[in-house]
């Protein structure tokens, strides 16, 4: 899903390749509204209100984005006013800057990059981890109550 693209000093440059795009948001435009997708997006205009996907949001050098984002993944490059809630990873690249808050399991900021604000780092798939927990907990409890009914039983068969 990933490339290289090229190096900018010592630090690589990473982009999605142009098949896995599915909309690009140009320099010269500018949205307000909310958006939901599936995919791949990358903004590189002006933006303004609300960003839903579970996949990947590219928010290019020339871009600015005003509002609440809610993605699977997001790489800044650009300016963020707004929160930030990703699923997966948070990537704030030089020279991106982001104002305001951002939770998420990962998160990367390169030298140069600017944040101002609070980062929430919570953990990924919390939900499953969680059922899985009490779910061994449950297979415990169900095991001692079996092998109690078994020891019952054979006290009394003797």
């Amino acid at each position: 899903m990933w490339s290289k693209k090229g190096k900018k000093g010592d630090r690589e440059m990473h982009t999605l390749d142009r098949g896995e795009l599915n909309a690009f948001l140009g320099g010269e435009t500018s949205f307000e509204g909310k958006l939901n997708y599936s995919g791949a997006v990358r903004i590189d205009g002006r933006f303004k209100g609300e960003i839903y996907t579970e996949d990947t949001l590219v928010i290019g050098e020339t871009a600015k984005v005003e509002g609440e984002i809610h993605v699977g993944n997001a790489i800044v490059q650009g300016e963020v006013v707004g929160n930030i809630n990703a699923k997966e990873k948070v990537e704030l690249h030089h020279p991106g800057k982001v104002v305001g808050n951002i939770a998420t399991p990962a998160l990367m900021i390169d030298d140069g990059a600017i944040f101002e604000g609070n980062c929430k780092m919570k953990e990924k798939k919390k939900e499953e981890k969680q059922d899985i927990k009490g779910m061994g907990l449950f297979t415990r409890k169900k095991e001692t109550e079996e092998k109690e009914e078994q020891e019952r039983v054979e006290q009394e068969n003797q």
